[in-house]
């Protein structure tokens, strides 16, 4: 015998997900994954707590979805108008610039990638994702040593690495009002880079 039930079902919104996606990652750089909850992220949001397990069983599953979603995201933007059909610099340049913005525009979404790479939720899965995020830019390295225009004496990782670590130091000082980025000066941050790896 079928039963049928006088009540609407809840539907799952995207906008919802979204806006739950926010609020948590608000949350998770304010209390850290210790102090984590579902409570926290529906008092936050304004929220039924069970509102949220209609899109997430549970909290991992929610953390785990943030990071997947704002990986695939970074990725988007770090190619952002990359051509390999341009001069090799003018590509390089094109990818290096994309992720200081992405670094200074996403500043919280960055940070949480950080910490959740180096925290013990992260699987083998998503720890393979990350370092997949570093490939086209790798793949770029090495087309510019195929070319004989990047130094062959440093190894791929330690160019990206250089490069980024740079990077990210240049994002957080502007963004904490410490040494604020013009177009000049992103200018000679990007040629000291170049001057470090060029033949």
């Amino acid at each position: 015998m079928v039963i049928h039930y006088n009540c609407r079902m809840r539907k799952k919104d995207d906008a919802k997900r979204l806006m739950i996606f926010e609020v948590s990652l608000d949350v998770l750089l304010e209390f850290g994954f210790g102090g984590f909850s579902m409570g926290k992220v529906a008092k936050r949001a304004n929220i039924a707590v069970g509102t949220i397990y209609l899109y997430f069983k549970n909290k991992d599953e929610l953390i785990s979805q943030l990071y997947i979603k704002l990986y695939k995201e970074s990725v988007e933007r770090f190619l952002e108008h990359y051509d390999s059909s341009l001069p090799f610099k003018d590509g390089l340049k094109t990818v290096w610039v994309n992720y200081l913005k992405h670094r200074i525009e996403h500043y919280k979404e960055s940070h949480f990638l950080e910490f959740y790479y180096r925290s013990p939720y992260i699987n083998e899965s998503q720890k393979l994702m990350a370092e997949e995020m570093k490939k086209p830019v790798k793949d770029i390295i090495q087309r510019g040593k195929d070319l004989g225009l990047v130094r062959k004496d440093l190894d791929n990782e330690m160019i990206f690495l250089g490069m980024l670590g740079f990077i990210r130091e240049l994002a957080d000082e502007h963004v904490g009002n410490v040494y604020k980025l013009s177009d000049e000066k992103i200018e000679k941050a990007f040629e000291m880079s170049w001057n470090m790896i060029k033949l």
